[in-house]
Formats: structure tokens, C-alpha cells, sequence
């Protein structure tokens, strides 16, 4: 029999954002996934899909770099070009990237990267343009919003929203968005932890397969 060839759903983003616990929420049977959640950061390294029955993708969790704490420099590196060389290779398989991004993080982020050292680029915005560059559709998760106020998590957004267009990325909230990746992309606030938002995810995703499948079928 043959096998059959599963559109894919990246999930990706840089070490501790929660991309583990974030792909056992979109499996069909998460508790009968025997994946480790709660890994140490910067610790991922194999590439391997994950797929249940009744499942109409398979997710691919790519290995985050960045924020690495016990990962050496030529570790990080190691991990890039692994990261880089598989979305090269197998860029036309997915059907949607997740860009998971730490909304605890995405002060110090910015400030060190962005505003401070203006010749360095920030992590998150090199991985969204990296991805940009293979025409994956993408939805930028802004994770872990259960950890800060709902002020502080309206100034970090905006925050960030302002300065992604300063570097030339136009984010849009995913209520706003009309699926023309020409023009913006989408983010959506998020928590793994108390699944916020889970469904307008689910319903997002679920319409971009749509489209990718429609597509290959013609």
C-alpha cells in the first residue's frame, strides 16, 4: 500500500516559547502522545513528524535556537543550519507555519537586538522572513499571554506590532486578517496553559488546509 503524504503544520520558534505543549494541543488524541513536554531548551534535534489517526496533517515541531542557556555557540549553529536545510528541502509540504513566540521575552528581545544593536536583526523577525521567503502561510502565536497583565499584554503586543513594521513586516490580529498574505500576517495572543484561543486557532488552520488541499488538487 502506498504511503500516503500528509500536508504538514510547522510549528517553530525559538527555544522555551512552548511549541511541545502547543503540538500536543493540535493532535487528534493528545493524551495518547507520548512526546516529551518540558524539554530544556535548545534541546530538540531530531526532525521527526508526528501523525494520529484521524489526523488529516502531520505536525513537525522544529527545533527552536536562541535562548539557549547550557547550549554552546557551535551547538546553536548546528541547530540553525539543521533547521534552515529541512524547511529547504521540504518547504512545499507545509501547509501552515506557527512562528511560537515568548511574550515574556519580546522586550528583551527587541531592545537588545533591535533598538540597541541596530545592525543585528531579531531572532523572531529573521526566522519570519527566513520562512516569508518559501511562501509558507504563516500565524505568528504570541504564547504564554497568562503570564502577564492584560495592560502589560496589550503594551508588549503593541510593542512589538510597531516595531516589526519599522523592520517591514505588517502584523495584523487574526480577527482582522483577510488571508492575503500579500499585504499582512496574522498574530493571535495565545496561552498553551489555558488553551486561549485554541479554537480560533483550530478554525484558522483548518481553513488554510482547505485552500492548500484545494490547490493540489487542481
Amino acid at each position: 500500500m502506498a504511503h500516503v503524504l500528509h500536508p504538514r503544520l510547522l510549528i517553530i520558534g525559538n527555544a522555551n516559547t512552548g511549541k511541545s505543549t502547543i503540538t500536543k494541543l493540535l493532535l487528534s488524541n493528545p493524551s495518547g502522545y507520548k512526546g516529551k513536554i518540558g524539554k530544556t531548551p535548545g534541546s530538540t534535534l531530531l526532525i521527526k513528524p508526528i501523525h494520529q489517526e484521524d489526523m488529516q496533517y502531520e505536525i513537525v515541531d522544529l527545533p527552536g535556537f536562541g535562548f539557549a542557556k547550557k547550549s554552546s555557540h557551535r551547538r546553536e549553529e548546528h541547530i540553525k543550519k539543521q533547521t534552515i536545510s529541512h524547511i529547504e528541502k521540504h518547504h512545499r509540504r507545509y501547509f501552515l507555519g506557527l512562528v511560537v513566540i515568548n511574550i515574556l521575552r519580546i522586550e528583551d528581545e527587541l531592545e537588545k537586538y533591535f533598538y540597541k544593536k541596530k545592525q543585528t536583526i531579531p531572532l523572531s523577525f529573521e526566522l519570519i522572513t527566513f520562512l516569508l521567503e518559501f511562501a509558507i502561510p504563516l500565524i505568528i502565536l504570541i504564547n504564554k499571554v497568562d503570564k502577564v497583565s492584560v495592560f502589560d499584554k496589550r503594551r508588549i503586543i503593541t510593542y512589538f506590532v510597531n516595531t516589526a513594521r519599522q523592520y517591514g513586516l505588517n502584523l495584523v490580529h487574526l480577527d482582522d486578517f483577510g488571508y492575503d498574505y500579500a499585504q499582512a500576517l496574522p498574530y493571535l495572543e495565545f496561552s498553551a496553559l489555558k488553551k486561549t484561543n485554541l479554537g480560533d486557532l483550530k478554525q484558522a488552520l483548518y481553513y488554510v488546509l482547505r485552500n492548500y488541499q484545494e490547490a493540489q488538487d487542481k
